[in-house]
């Protein structure tokens, strides 16, 4: 998907140890990635020093997103399964590129099982509808353009800034 925007500078938003640097990165895609994880942080960087010049990865959370049309896409790979205000993460996510991917997982038997495991930990996993994805999507003046279905294990979804 970040390739059909036409990006060039894309936002990964809770990186990880950088799975998305090689298939962005190869393609000449510059990649910042952010992650409030120390341990995977330190495993982005070591991934990152392969992409010289191309790949930047820095530990903080989303909450610090405050950039403006820094990038073009901001891409968020099951991360909105933990957050418990997803508007606010869809909001900084579009203030910071006019297209959002991310993955939503879908109500069902999964969620209910990570929900009792993760819970246990004090983490909670919240599930979405296709319609709920696109409440969230209106109420960040954004759009779906494009929504993948993942099966039983939700939606892979391309939002947009809404023209104007």
């Amino acid at each position: 998907m970040v390739v059909s925007v036409g990006a060039k500078r894309v936002l990964d938003v809770g990186c990880g140890s950088g799975p998305l640097f090689e298939p962005l990165a190869s393609r000449g895609i510059a990649v910042s990635g952010i992650d409030p994880a120390p341990a995977m942080v330190k495993l982005a960087n070591d991934r990152a020093a392969s992409y010289s010049g191309l790949v930047s990865v820095e530990q903080k959370g989303w909450e610090q997103i405050d950039s403006v049309d820094a990038f073009d896409a901001a891409v968020a790979l099951g991360v909105f399964d933990y957050v418990p205000n997803p508007a606010e993460l869809l909001a900084r996510m579009g203030r910071a590129a006019p297209h959002v991917i991310g993955s939503f997982p879908a109500p069902g038997l999964r969620v209910v099982l990570r929900k009792v495991r993760y819970g246990a930990h004090g983490v909670g996993v919240y599930p979405y509808t296709a319609a709920r994805i696109s409440e969230l999507a209106a109420g960040s003046d954004m759009f779906v353009d494009r929504l993948v279905p993942l099966g039983r294990a939700g939606h892979l979804a391309l939002l947009s800034r809404r023209p104007g």
